[in-house]
């Protein structure tokens, strides 16, 4: 009988991935024509759209032709070929008349990275200090810009995530952009890391350690977890664990509103890249924020940049149907999950390690996918 019981348990165990799977096919499908920009790609592993794409399958939405968004040919950007060898295909390929004619077609367009590929990332080789910092190719352009207005004027979905206003997008550019979103980037971005010490944490961005020497006396002094704010004219600074942090990671705070209807976390960690934007325009609304828990010390460091300690991580715009993520929120490792699993989310939230701080997946998993899963069902399933 105790074994009849431990077989029992042990298939029905078994079962429930074949189950939610079964669950998962026989849901139907929803077809939406979706344009997806990711000008950063420099692998197809490491891609910032594949998070979005997970989605995408995950909650069964397929291309006009029936099939699943694919994360190495469905986008526009920067396509990597063998033999040093590339491909740009963006929408600075189509005249006015082409735009217009691919935004009536179109339900979505997501930005998911516009930051480009740099020489020396790409050639993975001396080129010369000169050469090396050069762009290959990244950044909003006109065509950009032109077409996110016909999707609003069309009343089409627009989303976009961090690196959409910063380097190395031109003034004129980003200006035109921030004038039809009425959002305005104060120039400042940051990233929360787990380890400043350089001898403990060997990959952390020698031009972060180079710039910030260079600006405070060719002093390093930190050897705990902080949060690095870097100003477009390379001003640095950095808030330490402890010496200037009462908490060490950014935490995204939501309003009620928030959490009724995209049924996120009400607080949750984030330790990615973040942008300080702001905005007069009262149609935007700040769906969540991000707040930084300084001690005295840290405050002063704050005030004396005029950043501050509590600014938007989402923005909302209804009558206009765009979405602003002040950050890389679509930066996961969720593709190491099966997308396929219905209800999947509900046993990744139960195994959650929220301790480690620099884990980007609790932040997927109570944020991202619910606040997505409704933009994209508020206005592709209607």
């Amino acid at each position: 009988m105790k074994k009849l019981i431990i077989n029992s348990v042990l298939y029905g165990f078994l079962l429930v991935p074949v189950v939610l799977w079964l669950v998962w096919f026989v849901k139907p499908a929803h077809k939406a024509d979706i344009i997806i920009v990711d000008k950063s790609v420099l692998t197809i592993d490491g891609v910032k759209h594949r998070a979005f794409n997970w989605i995408l399958t995950h909650r069964k939405y397929k291309k006009p032709d029936g099939k699943f968004y694919s994360v190495s040919s469905d986008y526009l950007g920067f396509f990597p070929l063998a033999n040093e060898q590339f491909e740009i295909k963006d929408l600075s390929r189509f005249s006015e008349y082409q735009l217009d004619s691919l935004a009536i077609g179109t339900e979505m367009i997501f930005f998911a990275d516009t930051y480009g590929v740099y020489k020396q990332e790409w050639y993975k080789r001396d080129l010369g200090e000169d050469e090396n910092s050069k762009k290959l190719y990244g950044g909003l352009d006109t065509s950009d810009v032109s077409f996110i207005k016909k999707m609003i004027e069309r009343k089409k979905l627009v989303m976009a995530q961090f690196n959409f206003f910063a380097t190395p997008t031109s003034g004129a550019v980003r200006a035109e952009a921030e004038n039809l979103l009425n959002l305005r980037w104060s120039g400042w971005s940051g990233r929360y890391y787990g380890q400043l010490d350089t001898l403990e944490n060997p990959e952390l961005p020698k031009w972060i350690v180079s710039l910030y020497k260079k600006q405070h006396n060719n002093n390093w002094p930190f050897t705990k977890s902080g949060i690095v704010f870097i100003h477009s004219d390379e001003t640095i600074e950095i808030l330490e664990e402890d010496t200037d942090l009462e908490y060490e990671v950014p935490v995204v705070k939501s309003f009620d509103y928030t959490v009724s209807k995209y049924s996120v976390a009400r607080k949750v960690n984030y330790s990615n890249w973040f942008d300080i934007v702001l905005s007069s325009n009262t149609g935007n609304r700040v769906l969540s924020y991000y707040e930084i828990q300084t001690n005295s010390r840290g405050d002063s460091i704050l005030q004396s940049q005029n950043i501050p300690k509590i600014f938007p991580a989402a923005f909302e715009n209804e009558e206009n149907n765009y979405y602003y993520f002040c950050g890389d929120f679509m930066d996961s490792p969720v593709y190491d999950t099966p997308n396929r699993i219905s209800g999947i989310q509900y046993f990744k939230l139960f195994v959650l390690n929220e301790d480690d701080k620099t884990d980007k997946s609790p932040f997927f998993w109570k944020y991202t996918l619910p606040l997505t899963s409704k933009i994209l069902n508020n206005h592709l399933r209607n």
